[in-house]
């Protein structure tokens, strides 16, 4: 049976379940169903669901009261190996996890409930997530000792310790007091409770996340794909679960919201190979990030009122130019590379706008490493790569993709590999995707030790398969060759006679020759990148230096480059990058970056782990030219002084109501560039966001609401260039206010009145 049919089946007996009903009436008493499952009584009651314990990540609050209105009955034990194997004879189950049944889907986990009905004759359902947290406090607060092993004051066993799918869609928390609660009525992740879901402990402690009120979530589809391989156990997670026999609860769905970085979002694409005249060099800086979140403390961070999952090392990005001419920026938050917090946050330099959006979360694997995105734009279709290197049971790379410029996104795949595979190491895209003349895709990510893979598939991610042959380094990034041939520049800590390694394959990543390139090493804190550009040349940029060790002789420069070649990476004409800043170890440095050419013939090149992140935009005009401008406020000023052919612009929803109207023109330097107001709205009709440019920045006031009308945060743009942002919490008391120039904080205060904020593990 197919997840979709089981999926189906379940969700039938789940409204059958809302119309029967299903009481505790006035017994207590436990309970053994027709299949042998003891099932404990739960009483109707309220509790306070959340935390403020210091151990509490900003997930768990606002602590907010919440009401069971009817009491159920719920399994003393996560289901058993025994019990679901009635089920599902050949379940791939996680033997690790004995006698408990782990590894399955939540969609299988549903079908085990629907089975569960037919055979019992009464309805079952996996517990909600606030069903689950009451029930594993079992009347107690904050606070003491969670058992792990024994059973809590109600008789449940193994409710910490072993994580458990709940029924809810994962999101943030209401405000507002609630009786029976159930979520969201969509989203990208199922809950998850009772324990952490990464492998290691080493940048984490495991006891933090043995609390009633810790909240993880995994996509519903992950478990064991249809090629399950023993030797490579992808999908074989530890998450189990339990059920509840009893009526579903009558709550409202909560409406998900989407990131800020998937709202406004234009399909037009009439402009977007408007841009500077290509026969004249144009070169650009911008900052990328603010700063905070970057190199920022918590309280910093805070006081900025941003998201509450923002970090301060920000770092291995995926970037990509949308067809609608957007720059769309995913990196991931962190405090540490590896902690299981660690999630992806996202910007947009929105086409014809002159800065930055400021940044918003995107996708978060809650209580797993959301680890090295990468995006690519095949042709309109955009890829959203990237994995989860410690979670139990990780696949080589997850993906999502977006047809409408990122503002909807599938929901996440897992690739089905099939065919021999080898030595895979962690799964860490890289940031460079290829697809070859007969339609095969090729997806880089790091091999074991220093070596990177390619994963291809050639039926447009259907099936995937290791190619074979690993690279001469960690971190390669590819480019294709006119004859085929794959080209591959890295990596990290490897070099051949301080050269950084160069890997040539003639037979789609099977085997490679590898030799010294003509660029110098990289090491710690840095990535090169690569790309194959509309006119046919191929550009490179790196670091002219590794970030430790020495300086070979035939690079006199230090700093960072662009290169041209014209012969498919034979010989190479470099040019020194201007307007570079220091990173990790002080030099001037690109980091971790990534290039893209736009429709308009623009390359962004974009860094990291400098102070701030960088956008630079140039032409291959300047690339090939003299052009040597070093004058900082030269290369940050914007290059239009005048506006013509100004128009106002209208994109409707499907009914014909308004959904984004703006104004823009032609600047003097040849860009497309906003110019008065831009108003956004709600399906509702509601303002969603109301904003005035000149010259494609931002002037007067700038505010976004929420779908109820409320202000979510207000910029004001001052006459001497500075800017003042107040944000609010979601029941409307003002979260924060903080004075701004040139996207860094001068100063910030935030507020305590409802949602003061957890300290992040």
């Amino acid at each position: 049976m197919a997840a979709t049919d089981i999926f189906r089946l379940g969700l039938l007996f789940l409204v059958l379940s809302l119309r029967a009903g299903l009481v505790l009436g006035d017994s207590s008493e436990p309970v053994v169903n027709s299949v042998g499952m003891k099932l404990l009584a739960v009483p109707a009651g309220s509790f306070l669901m959340g935390s403020n314990d210091p151990k509490a990540t900003w997930d768990e609050q606002p602590v907010h009261r919440v009401t069971i209105s009817q009491g159920f009955y719920m399994s003393e034990t996560p289901v058993t190996i025994e019990e679901y194997r009635r089920f599902k004879p050949d379940a791939v189950l996680n033997e690790k996890c004995a006698p408990y049944a782990a590894g399955m889907s939540w969609y299988d986990a549903v079908g085990f409930c629907a089975w569960l009905s037919s055979v019992d004759h009464k309805p079952y359902r996996l517990p909600t997530e606030a069903e689950w947290e009451y029930a594993c406090r079992a009347g107690r607060g904050d606070g003491g000792r969670w058992e792990t092993e024994g059973a809590n004051p109600w008789g449940f066993a193994k409710m910490l310790g072993f994580t458990q799918w709940c029924q809810d869609w994962y999101g943030p928390y209401s405000y507002d007091d609630q009786v029976d609660p159930m979520g969201y009525s969509d989203g990208r992740n199922r809950v998850v409770r009772g324990g952490d879901l990464d492998e290691s402990s080493r940048y984490s402690d495991p006891a933090n996340y043995l609390r009633p009120s810790d909240r993880s979530g995994m996509p519903p589809n992950f478990g064991p794909g249809m090629s399950f391989d023993k030797a490579h156990p992808f999908g074989l997670h530890e998450i189990g679960f339990r059920v509840v026999r009893g009526y579903a609860p009558d709550g409202v769905l909560l409406p998900r919201i989407a990131p800020y970085a998937q709202q406004g979002i234009k399909q037009t694409a009439d402009f977007a190979a408007v841009g500077p005249e290509a026969s004249r060099p144009y070169f650009r800086k911008r900052r990328m990030l603010p700063i905070p979140p970057e190199d920022s403390s918590d309280d910093l961070i805070r006081q900025a009122g941003l998201d509450p999952s923002f970090r301060h090392h920000n770092h291995s990005p995926g970037m990509e130019i949308l067809p609608n001419g957007d720059v769309l920026l995913i990196i991931y938050t962190s405090h540490n590379e590896y902690e299981p917090e660690v999630s992806l946050m996202a910007s947009r330099l929105r086409f014809g706008a002159d800065q930055w959006d400021m940044p918003s979360p995107m996708f978060d694997t809650p209580g797993a490493n959301d680890h090295a995105p990468l995006l690519y734009n095949d042709r309109g279709r955009i890829f959203l790569f990237w994995g989860n290197p410690y979670a139990w049971g990780h696949f080589p790379f997850q993906f999502t993709t977006s047809v409408d410029n990122g503002a909807d996104w599938s929901g996440v795949n897992y690739p089905n590999v099939v065919g021999a595979i080898g030595k895979i190491g962690r799964p860490q895209p890289i940031n460079t995707v290829i697809r070859d003349a007969s339609g095969t895709m090729y997806v880089p990510t790091d091999g074991e030790g220093s070596h990177a893979i390619l994963w291809a598939t050639d039926d447009n991610g259907k099936t995937w398969r290791d190619t074979g042959g690993r690279t001469g380094g960690r971190h390669t990034t590819f480019v294709l060759l006119k004859d085929g041939t794959i080209l591959g520049y890295g990596g990290k800590d490897t070099d051949i006679n301080g050269y950084m390694p160069q890997s040539v394959s003639r037979d789609g990543g099977k085997t490679y020759e590898i030799s010294a390139s003509p660029f110098h090493a990289e090491r710690s804190a840095q990535r090169p990148c690569v790309l194959r550009l509309q006119s046919g040349r191929i550009l490179m940029a790196g670091d002219y230096r590794v970030s430790k060790g020495p300086l070979i002789n035939r690079f006199s420069e230090t700093g960072c480059y662009v290169a041209l070649s014209d012969d498919e990476g034979k010989t190479w004409r470099f040019k020194t990058l201007p307007g570079t800043q220091a990173g990790t170890h002080g030099a001037d440095t690109l980091g971790y970056c990534v290039a893209r050419q736009g429709p308009n013939g623009d390359i962004h090149l974009i860094t990291t782990l400098t102070h701030p992140a960088l956008d630079l935009e140039f032409n291959e005009a300047w690339i090939m030219s003299d052009a040597a401008e070093t004058d900082e406020a030269k290369l940050t000023a914007n290059s239009a002084t005048e506006i013509h052919d100004v128009r106002d612009f209208r994109e409707d929803y499907p009914d014909g109501s308004p959904r984004i109207t703006w104004s823009a023109g032609i600047g003097d330097d040849g860009r497309y560039l906003l110019e008065g107001p831009e108003t956004w709205y709600y399906p509702s009709g509601v303002f969603q966001r109301q904003a005035t440019y000149h010259l494609g920045e931002k002037v007067d006031s700038e505010v976004y609401f929420s779908p109820q009308g409320n202000p979510v945060w207000r910029w004001e743009y001052l006459a001497d260039g500075s800017a003042v942002w107040t944000t609010w919490y979601g029941n409307g008391n003002e979260r924060s206010e903080s004075s701004w120039r040139d996207m860094e904080m001068v100063t910030g205060s935030d507020r305590f009145f409802a949602y003061p904020g957890g300290k992040s593990r």
